[in-house]
Parts: C-alpha cells; structure tokens; sequence
C-alpha cells in the first residue's frame, strides 16, 4: 500500500520537473478527473494544460479554471469544448491539440459513466457508455502517440481510470453488444475494462517509451457515485474526491510507473511498479500492482487481443467514414 502521505510528499517533488509539461485531460469536469486536474495545476511548473468539456459543462468548468488561474498563474489553460461520446469528437479534439502543440507529456482519461437507464446509443450508432469508457478513451490514445512518442519526457504517460486489474472474460460472439439481451451496465463496464487493457497492451508493445497505467481507483465519492446511489449501488467507504486526485498525480509522475525514469524518483522504500504480461501497469486503488493475469494471459494466447482491436479499428473506420473523412491512423 502506498500511503496518502508518501503520495502528497512525491507530488511536492513535481515542482522541481521542467517547465512546460503538456497534459491533456479528458474527463475533469468533475470527479476524479477534476481533483487529478486541480492537483497538476497546483504543482506543475508552468504547464500547458488542455481540458475538454460538453457545451452544458462549459461554463462550471471555465469558472474552475478561472479558480486555477489564480493558483498557478503561469500555466496556460486551454478548454475545447466536445462530447467524447463521439470518437469523431476526439477526433477534433486531437487536432485542436496538435495545431498548438508538437507533443504531449501526459494523456489523462476518466471520461464515463454506467448506464443504469438502459442502451441508447449515440448517432455514430455506439453505445454512449462504452464509447466515453473504451472507444473514445482509446481513439484518443492511438491519434495523440505521435504527439507522445515527441515527448522531452524519457517516458511520457497516458493514465486511464477505470478498472485495471478487474478484467474478465468478455462475450467473444458479441463484442459491441449489440444484441439486447447480452447488454447490461455490468456487460458493458466488463468490456470497456477489459477491452482498454488489450489494446493499451499492444501500444505499449509498439511504442516501448510510453508508459500506461490502468487505474481502478476503488469506490470515491463522485459524483457518479452519488448518481449509483440513486439505483441502488451503495458501496461502503468511499474514498474523497481529493485523495483520489493526489493519489491520480502520483501515478501520473511517479518514476514507480515508469518505462524509464526521469520525472519524480520513487519514493524511498517502494520499489518500481510491477507490468502485465502485455507491459502496461495495472493498479489497484492504493497504488500497488495488480496481477490479472490468470484472466488476462489466456486471451492473449488465444488472440482475443488482435480480435478486439480489429474490431476496435473498424469502429473507428466507420465513425470516421460517417464523419466525412478518411482515417489515417
């Protein structure tokens, strides 16, 4: 277990990295995304910090930004607004990125939701749980690596918050679940989870200098939490907000979750972070590794890992072609 206390005096440590970090964080307009966000602003020397919102959150996020303003002054805050349900949004949202940048040294993603009111999928004709939690997560990865793999950091991060070490096997017949009675919440939350470490695994294989770490943050006391509580799910001890964020920085800059070293040493009596079998990091809730390979190693045996992603590419083939243009990943 890794304490809060190590974790905030590991976080003090980012003040003394380069200025001018690149992060782009989808998903902080609130809950842990948000706390993650307010915990880079707050250290980071004078980084460059890119936020995406959906019209109905713009005005509660630029208030928060605004807040940020006056605790670092001397980063730059950029909002795009887009709703990443759409992979063709994320689509926008990269490029609004790359007009500006020429790399990015850290990609978090905590967009989500359960979708307790049934399927009701989005015009890319996807479903709207899934794609915050799996497609637009992993669309965003794959078109930012350039950006990435540009990186002054040795080793830059892409951090996803869902439910690394929870994987499960996943309906191999059915991947998107589209037929009715193989969607539930729980259906559709097992293979965003399980889909997002395949495919992390085998960018992390083709691009050796990025390091990812799949996070399941345990129960926190969100927003989304509250919003489970209404149907039902009641969880006990749930985690603050603010722990989660300080805990959220410390994987993000940690040396511990690193390829290679270079940003914030490890702190004195951990030891680096153990990988997966696909050499991504999955982590539990205080920050220690999670070992799933017992379900994790016989889907790759099997290939389930190139089924999905060959899948995954097609979903993406097809937004882009509905979108008007050709998808040159």
């Amino acid at each position: 277990m890794v304490s809060l206390q190590t974790a905030q005096q590991s976080n003090a440590l980012v003040a003394n990295l380069p200025r001018g970090l690149v992060a782009l964080f989808i998903g902080a307009t609130s809950g842990i995304g948000q706390s993650a966000l307010q915990q880079f602003a707050q250290h980071a020397p004078a980084p460059r910090i890119y936020t995406v919102a959906r019209p109905p959150a713009v005005a509660g996020h630029e208030s928060l930004l605004a807040e940020l303003r006056q605790v670092n002054p001397g980063a730059s805050y950029n909002l795009i607004t887009a709703d990443v349900s759409l992979v063709s949004e994320v689509d926008r949202v990269v490029a609004a990125v790359a007009k500006s940048e020429t790399k990015v040294d850290l990609l978090f993603l905590s967009a989500g939701f359960m979708a307790f009111e049934g399927r009701k999928d989005t015009r890319e004709g996807l479903e709207p749980s899934m794609s915050t939690r799996y497609y637009s997560r992993q669309r965003a990865v794959e078109k930012l690596l350039p950006l990435l793999n540009s990186a002054d950091a040795p080793s830059p991060r892409v951090v996803t918050v869902l439910a690394g070490g929870l994987e499960a096997p996943v309906n191999e017949r059915d991947l998107d679940l589209r037929e009715p009675r193989n969607w539930s919440f729980w259906n559709a939350s097992v293979h965003a989870a399980t889909f997002s470490t395949l495919s992390l695994e085998r960018i992390a294989r083709e691009n050796p200098r990025i390091s990812i770490v799949h996070w399941f943050p345990g129960t926190v006391a969100t927003p989304g939490l509250a919003r489970a509580n209404r149907f039902g799910m009641s969880p006990p001890n749930p985690t603050s907000q603010a722990d989660a964020g300080v805990r959220a920085l410390f994987l993000a800059t940690s040396d511990r979750y690193a390829v290679q070293p270079g940003l914030v040493p490890v702190p004195a009596g951990l030891g680096a972070a153990k990988r997966s079998g696909g050499g991504i990091f999955l982590v539990g809730a205080t920050c220690e590794s999670s070992d799933n390979e017992r379900v994790l190693a016989p889907l790759r045996n099997r290939g389930v890992d190139k089924v999905v992603w060959d899948f995954t590419q097609k979903i993406f083939d097809a937004c882009a072609a509905q979108a008007g243009g050709k998808d040159e990943l």
